[in-house]
């Protein structure tokens, strides 16, 4: 049965949220002051998630979404606020965690948004029908696919890309299937990777290599299940990109940070906090984002658990003459130990989402004066770095940095320092 309701808060997955004869309401695509008409759907925790159905009187900070796909592309979910009231929600999202962790007086700092048109990597959803493939974006807590048309995220070079692979997925998928298509912006052209449960025959190389040439690309690869590594189909030129100067060759559907902007917000912030560090260790050390601009001005070692990506993060500092060594190892399972850690003068970790408990408790314990914490989770950043002040740092500004424009997505940069 609808209800009526207003909306109190956003709150943090970004549905607004209403409380109403002590019932709470999960409302997505609503703002604080709307007062709407929704229909509770499903349970979601001690609270009812509910749709939408009418807007009675919108609140005063709501304002028209950036994209004619928004409400019905699941990509989104806060292009109705301000940018100016996203970026404060998302860094009180940062002093929430860290308070539920136990700490009150940390100094957060404005959060930083990189623009619109910046995100440089995407994966799509492509869907064989009868009528054709629809790419795009799964719908809201749906399986559907939402076939896009524009979206004011992506970096051109990617959404230029849409067309072309409507009209050549036919050839390659059968129909009622679907598949990933990874795509990320290079020095040289978007980088492709397909995932799909289909065996490629010479026919259908011979289309993703014409694809390849005619939509300029640097590289497309086919990965033959998720469980599969990609195979490199047809590559025209490296797919590089630059950090600090050098060029970096990616591993097929190796992780990139989301925006150039982004990456060079969080390195400026480490690099500014590591200063006077002559030798410092980078632990999940990725394809290098940090690694490089670090080495500017001090020896680094890095540390990374895909051994693709260490090995092409040490022979690109080889070829650039970097004083960066290498090490690949699961720090998971084998974080570096303490009398590992006290050999470096500073640290910087920069975790999946799941943070690294294992190697906090570690550095926690070590001598290292200075440790750059970055993270992509509130939640596992306000744990990790509660661990190490309990070890005896202090912890110093923190620098939300928002790359994931219109989600409830948040990164955080931290110095902390021993006492």
């Amino acid at each position: 049965m609808a209800v009526e309701l207003v909306i109190d808060h956003i709150g943090a997955s970004g549905d607004g949220v209403a409380t109403q004869n002590g019932q709470t309401f999960y409302v997505p695509f609503t703002a604080p002051g709307d007062r709407i008409i929704a229909t509770p759907t499903e349970a979601r925790g001690k609270g009812q998630a509910a749709t939408l159905e009418e807007m009675i009187a919108p609140g005063p900070d709501r304002i028209k979404p950036a994209c004619r796909h928004f409400e019905t592309c699941g990509g989104c979910a806060l292009q109705h606020l301000p940018p100016e009231f996203t970026a404060e929600w998302k860094r009180q999202k940062i002093i929430e965690s860290l308070s539920m962790a136990g700490i009150t007086e940390a100094e957060i700092l404005p959060t930083l948004t990189s623009p619109s048109g910046s995100r440089r990597r995407v994966e799509f959803i492509a869907a064989k029908r009868k009528k054709g493939v629809m790419i795009g974006f799964r719908l809201r807590r749906s399986h559907q696919i939402f076939d896009v048309g524009d979206c004011p995220l992506l970096a051109p070079g990617l959404l230029a890309l849409i067309k072309p692979l409507r009209a050549m997925l036919p050839a390659v998928l059968p129909r009622n299937s679907t598949a990933k298509v990874m795509a990320t912006m290079t020095n040289n052209g978007p980088d492709l990777v397909i995932t799909a449960d289909t065996e490629l025959d010479l026919g259908m190389r011979e289309v993703l290599a014409a694809f390849t040439a005619e939509n300029m690309l640097a590289r497309l690869s086919w990965r033959q299940g998720s469980n599969r590594p990609p195979e490199v189909v047809s590559a025209r030129l490296s797919a590089d990109i630059s950090l600090a100067g050098v060029d970096v060759t990616l591993p097929p559907g190796g992780f990139l940070q989301a925006s150039e902007d982004g990456e060079r917000t969080l390195a400026a912030f480490a690099t500014e906090a590591l200063v006077g560090a002559g030798h410092n260790v980078d632990l999940f050390a990725g394809v290098g984002s940090f690694t490089f601009p670090l080495a500017d001005s001090a020896r680094i070692h890095a540390v990374e658990g895909d051994a693709e990506l260490a090995g092409g993060l040490q022979a690109a500092a080889n070829r650039a003459i970097r004083p960066i060594t290498t090490e690949t190892r699961d720090l998971f399972h084998r974080p570096l130990l303490v009398d590992e850690l006290n050999k470096y003068d500073g640290l910087l970790f920069d975790p999946p989402r799941a943070g690294a408990k294992a190697q906090a408790e570690e550095i926690a314990k070590s001598e290292i004066p200075t440790v750059v914490a970055i993270s992509c989770n509130p939640v596992t950043f306000a744990r990790d770095v509660a661990l190490l002040i309990d070890g005896g740092y202090s912890l110093g500004p923190v620098r939300p940095v928002d790359q994931f424009l219109w989600s409830p997505h948040i990164e955080m940069a931290a110095v902390l320092r021993r006492q």
